[in-house]
């Protein structure tokens, strides 16, 4: 009960504190401080270390931080309060100019693209408090959980790298969006142009900024790349090594292709893609590597969520698949047969859909076949449009 009650005590202390001292009412916090940063058993005790207390003015109208900290202390609160209300203070003093920057929007129209500005005001602001912190507390400030917001704000998912770095990149990242942001919706060709070369710069800053090694581990963790992957390999079961080693194989022969536009461009991602796969089989196997291409397909995708509606087997799954295949296939070859009717090939085509929904209804049952049916229709009739 008595651990309870310090901790609310404890709670109630900081957001009171910090309330009071934002309000700007140095002889409320003084009081209040009196009051309750002290648990005392009685009254009398407590009336007796108030006395002892010296009265102590907290700041004057212009701010000083550091005394602000050796005034907190010197009222008997600890290091984690004093870290905290020193924080809040310092925000208050930013918050003017942050909301005076602040672009609003009324809801009935579209908010605007170029946020730089505002972008790189935060970034200077928040550039400001770091320095700000760390000549108050020390270099120790950038490993206090607290601040790390400030001090290590990609750690989350790149705790490898040292403060600074992450600084870096976040300001790197943050400043390269704006400014692509900046550089239009990519309707016109011009804009994807600029797009792309701005998206290159940023790369190459990164780059420079990291050594290889982190480099690497940043885009394992981040890059457009890195997710296909994971997109792809979604519902396979693999591992680290398994990723990583897919990661490398891809990175090393679309890179260059993915850089390249107009219609050459397009055929050198397919080229590169189509020499991809054939290192990923090498890799895999054949089995393997023919469960990874199915979970590339939209079709076997849409097929596995109707699945796991309707509690089908992850074999039911696959004969599903072959079965829209094969007839998807046939259906195809029936479009590119010059010497049946427009009637005849559609009443051949509606026999081949029925055999094969009846196959399908055998295998997973009525209700997940008219499912089926409903969300693989678009995937299908893409297939038998371009002869996949």
């Amino acid at each position: 009960m008595l651990k309870n009650i310090l901790i609310l005590t404890l709670v109630v202390i900081n957001g009171t504190l910090i309330y009071a001292y934002l309000t700007r009412q140095p002889t409320t916090i003084v009081k209040h401080i009196e009051r309750v940063a002290h648990i005392t058993p009685t009254p009398n005790e407590s009336l007796q270390q108030q006395q002892a207390v010296p009265e102590i003015e907290l700041l004057t109208e212009e701010e000083d931080f550091t005394t602000l900290a050796a005034q907190l202390r010197e009222r008997g609160l600890s290091e984690y309060l004093v870290r905290q209300m020193v924080l809040a203070a310092i925000n208050r003093d930013f918050l003017a100019e942050e909301q005076s920057r602040q672009i609003t929007t009324p809801y009935w129209q579209r908010p605007e693209r170029n946020r730089y500005e505002t972008v790189m005001t935060a970034l200077s602001n928040e550039e400001a408090k770091r320095t700000l912190l760390l000549d108050i507390f020390g270099e120790d400030i950038a490993e206090d959980p607290v601040f790390a917001g400030l001090f290590k704000p990609l750690d989350e998912a790149l705790a490898f790298l040292s403060s600074d770095k992450q600084i870096a990149l976040d300001s790197l990242r943050r400043s390269g969006q704006a400014a692509i942001m900046v550089q239009g919706s990519g309707f016109l060709r011009e804009d994807r142009t600029e797009i792309r070369a701005t998206a290159a710069d940023l790369n190459r800053a990164i780059e420079e900024l990291l050594t290889p090694d982190e480099y690497l581990e940043v885009q394992l963790r981040d890059s457009r790349l890195a997710q296909s992957i994971k997109r792809n390999m979604d519902g396979m079961d693999y591992g680290e090594q398994e990723f990583r080693d897919i990661f490398q194989i891809r990175h090393a022969l679309e890179s260059d292709a993915e850089q390249a536009s107009g219609p050459g461009g397009r055929d050198a991602i397919i080229a590169a893609r189509e020499a991809t796969n054939e290192q990923v089989r090498d890799y895999m196997g054949d089995e393997r590597f023919t469960e990874y291409e199915r979970l590339q397909d939209p079709l076997f995708r849409s097929l596995k969520t109707v699945g796991e509606r309707y509690n089908a087997s992850d074999a039911d799954v696959v004969a599903v698949y072959d079965l829209t295949n094969q007839a998807n296939t046939e259906i195809r070859a029936l479009s590119q047969n010059k010497q049946l009717t427009a009637q005849e090939t559609r009443q051949r085509v509606e026999q081949i859909q029925a055999e094969m929904q009846n196959e399908i209804v055998d295998l997973v049952g009525k209700d997940a076949a008219d499912s089926v049916l409903d969300n693989t229709r678009r995937f299908n009739f893409r297939r038998t449009r371009r002869g996949r």
